[in-house]
């Protein structure tokens, strides 16, 4: 049997191998890719291309594809796409195999069939497979832990196994003492911020040469560290509040808070918000509870880290009480005020009526103490202060005022300290009451105590009742008395008597019967001029009478004799008692007399008073106490303000004022007028003027100066002071005067020589002349005839002319020292101020 089918082989492929000697040659299918045998990584998608290569391709059917198992290939159904089916495209002979995503299973001989004037033909290939490099675990990022181990994983499926090699910023890795390479990644030991960076993870299949790399970026995530800050955060109460907590670490972490002794989350609470990214706690309104211990915890994939803060609430005082207290003079007195607060408030007191204050301790040779305390409750402190004032006297009484305070505010509240005492009169005036012919007359007391005090009257000894001539109002504290006193028995003594649980008190009224005064005892004139005349009254006792009020005068001319026709003229006492708008060189009768309350008293003599004629007004007088001789040293160094009083007119009103001032200097103890032609005269156009500025003076110099007041008959006598101005250049206060005034006068005259000393010098240089020139002997002989009469001048003083007191060698006194002048009144030593 084997025998026969070899024979029939042969045969048979003898008949193919003549027939395509005969006519065939050419014909033939062709798969692309044309390789025989191809590999197709598992899980790939596969084409291959069966074409007909001939001369005429029409004369070949359509190619078909069959399986490893020799099955037909079909293709697929319209809107289907099964992992392995046909298409055909019959205008190019072509038959595609479309195999997608193959397995081990589809890998096997395909063959593709098709005929060519019913001849055979066919192609075929072997598909094998295989498992490709596949990364199963191997992100592109991941995150590692500083201070931990760490593995980098990169899994690598492949079939044949893959070869594994490991790379950091293009550097190999070895297995070492921070390294092992494993399998399915690269562990790192004790990893470090310097672990952080881009890793290489390279996967070799030498069979198939397939070679595939992944990129692994490596972070280093670092656990939360705080930073330092204070561990006390003070608050007030009432206020918006934040606290801050910060750590570092990689990635940045996020914050929550949590009360200690609640452990409550603050990011759910009222009142209270968490920035989870920032750390930040906020107080939406502090209470007094939120103090204590709050925990602050920052994490993030590395770790977790807290910290605890202390959290200290300011809350201000609040008083709560304070009671007001009535206690008796002579006792002890006590007030205690009590506060609540965070911290401990300190309290101390002070009496409205005076800013000094009292802390703790003791005052006014221990008489008042203060004494404090404090303790917990709930969540503040209270405290506690008395003030205690021994041996109470009536100026203890008033307001007192409670201050606590702490670093959260301050609170004040005033307690009232009642001293209780007895009856007292000593602000009652002690002053006779005065009545006269039945004028009805009111008696008062006040009666000043604690508590209030009753009132009633006596009268020579008896107490007094009411009748239709005297009514009592009031019985205390105040009570008053009307009396109209129709008859003498009803004058005298009357007592207020004042009654309270403490004691009792008496005040003494007089009752007088009144009468006018007396008659005045003395009124003489003291200053006299043309249209008024002033007097001196010295009036009469006043024992009899309520006291003097007023001083009146009648005055008429000599010549009438009816002092009905008289005027009048009435003083307040201790005014000026002046009359005015008489006539010139005319004879008046003046009488005068007192007045009190009950009427005017009798008139006195007569006083003759004969006035002058018409004159220039009187001498003005300084507003201050100025002497004529004393020296006035002015504050200004170029004005000065003078101030004088308006002076009588003596008949004719003042229509002007005449105001002079002179350079002076002192000339053997007198003022002197340095220059007339350097004295300047200011009129004043105004009869009330009483002031004057004096501008355009010099610096450091005296002065003269004159005020006159003018009429229509002439100048007044002048009334003068002498001024030294400041030192200083133009207007404005002046310094303080460094150098006086002879040193300056010395440093111009130095000055004034070392310049004449260098012309001398120059003179000699250039021409051979001067002074210099005179001493070396150039001119001898004028040098003589001038030594000649030096010597004249020093041994003889020039005598006097008699033309004048001042042509003569005269001493003039200047700030100490002594200067001269020439007969002609010319300083040729130091100069003078002016």
């Amino acid at each position: 049997m084997r025998a026969q089918r070899v024979r029939a082989t042969g045969v048979a492929a003898l008949v193919v191998l003549l027939a395509s000697i005969t006519g065939c040659v050419g014909q033939s299918l062709k798969i692309f890719p044309m390789q025989k045998e191809q590999t197709v990584a598992i899980g790939k998608s596969v084409v291959l291309t069966c074409q007909a290569d001939a001369q005429d391709p029409s004369l070949i059917t359509q190619p078909q594809w069959k399986d490893p198992k020799g099955l037909v290939i079909n293709e697929a159904a319209p809107g289907t796409r099964p992992e392995i089916y046909t298409e055909a495209m019959p205008t190019k002979q072509l038959q595609l195999l479309y195999i997608s995503s193959i397995t081990p299973a589809m890998a096997g001989n395909y063959t593709c069939v098709a005929t060519y004037t019913n001849i055979p033909l066919s192609a075929s290939v072997i598909l094998d497979t295989y498992v490709a490099i596949t990364f199963t675990n191997a992100n592109e990022n991941q995150y590692a832990t500083k201070g931990q181990e760490f593995k980098v994983m990169c899994e690598v499926t492949a079939e044949p196994a893959p070869t594994i090699d490991w790379f950091k910023e293009g550097v190999p890795i070895e297995t070492g003492d921070r390294y092992v390479i494993h399998a399915n990644g690269l562990l790192i030991k004790n990893v470090q911020e310097s672990d952080d960076g881009s890793y290489m993870c390279r996967a070799v299949v030498i069979h198939t040469g397939e070679l595939s790399e992944r990129e692994i970026n490596v972070e280093v995530y670092t656990a939360p560290e705080m930073e330092e800050r204070d561990q006390v955060v003070v608050i007030k109460e009432g206020e918006t509040a934040q606290i801050t907590c910060k750590a570092r670490g990689k990635p940045p972490p996020t914050y929550s808070w949590i009360k200690a002794s609640t452990r409550e989350n603050l990011a759910t609470t009222s009142r209270f918000s968490v920035n989870e990214n920032t750390g930040l706690l906020t107080f939406s309104r502090v209470e007094a509870s939120d103090y204590g211990k709050y925990i602050c915890s920052a994490s993030n994939p590395a770790g977790q880290n807290e910290t605890e803060i202390e959290v200290e609430v300011l809350v201000r005082p609040k008083i709560f009480e304070l009671f007001n207290a009535t206690v008796s003079e002579k006792m002890d007195g006590r007030l205690e005020c009590k506060a609540t607060g965070r911290p401990a408030p300190r309290i101390s007191f002070r009496k409205l009526s005076n800013p000094d204050r009292f802390t703790n301790g003791a005052y006014d040779n221990g008489r008042i103490t203060v004494e404090t305390s404090s303790r917990q409750t709930g969540d503040q402190m209270e405290s506690s202060g008395v003030i205690t004032i021994s041996n109470l006297n009536r100026t203890d009484d008033g307001l007192y005022e409670c201050l606590a305070e702490n670093d959260g505010g301050e609170a004040r509240k005033n307690g009232h300290l009642t001293v209780q005492f007895k009856p007292t009169f000593q602000n009652m005036p002690d002053i006779p009451i005065w009545s006269w012919n039945g004028q009805p007359v009111n008696i008062s007391c006040i009666a000043e105590s604690i508590p209030n005090a009753t009132i009633k009257w006596r009268h020579r000894d008896v107490d007094l009742v009411e009748t239709p001539h005297i009514k009592i109002f009031g019985s205390g504290p105040i009570s008053y008395v009307t009396i109209s006193p129709v008859d003498r028995a009803m004058f005298g003594v009357y007592k207020c008597i004042a009654t309270n649980i403490l004691g009792e008190a008496e005040h003494i009224i007089e009752l007088r019967e009144g009468f006018p005064p007396g008659r005045v005892i003395q009124a003489i004139q003291e200053t006299i001029t043309a249209t008024s005349v002033s007097f001196n009254i010295v009036g009469p006792a006043e024992d009899m009478g309520p006291p003097i009020l007023a001083f009146t005068t009648q005055y008429k001319e000599n010549s009438n004799f009816d002092w009905n026709l008289a005027r009048n003229r009435t003083w307040s006492i201790n005014s000026p008692y002046i009359v005015e708008n008489l006539r010139p060189m005319f004879t008046y009768d003046f009488r005068f007399a007192a007045v009190n309350q009950v009427g005017a008293g009798v008139w006195s003599a007569p006083l003759t008073v004969i006035t002058p004629k018409t004159s220039p007004p009187q001498q003005p007088k300084w507003r201050e106490n100025i002497s004529s001789d004393s020296l006035i040293y002015g504050k200004y160094a170029d004005k000065y303000e003078l101030k004088w009083k308006v002076p009588a007119d003596n008949g004719e009103p003042i229509d002007m004022y005449e105001i002079s001032y002179c350079p002076v200097v002192k000339v053997s103890g007198e003022w002197k007028v340095v220059s007339e032609s350097q004295c300047t005269i200011e009129e004043l156009k105004s009869y009330d003027a009483i002031s004057y500025e004096v501008r355009g003076l010099y610096p450091d110099t005296r002065y003269r100066m004159h005020v006159r007041a003018h009429n229509v008959l002439g100048y007044s006598l002048p009334v003068e002071l002498y001024l030294q101005t400041a030192l200083g250049v133009g207007s404005g206060f002046a310094p303080p005067q460094l150098l006086s005034s002879g040193a300056i006068i010395g440093v111009a005259l130095a000055g004034v020589f070392i310049c004449l000393l260098i012309v001398d010098l120059l003179l000699l240089c250039f021409r051979r002349q001067g002074f210099i020139a005179t001493i070396c002997g150039k001119r001898a002989k004028k040098h003589k005839e001038d030594e000649a009469k030096l010597g004249r001048d020093e041994k003889e003083p020039l005598k006097d002319t008699g033309d004048d007191g001042l042509k003569r060698n005269s001493s003039v006194e200047f700030d100490g020292r002594r200067v001269y002048a020439t007969s002609g009144g010319t300083i040729i030593g130091k100069n003078s101020a002016v």
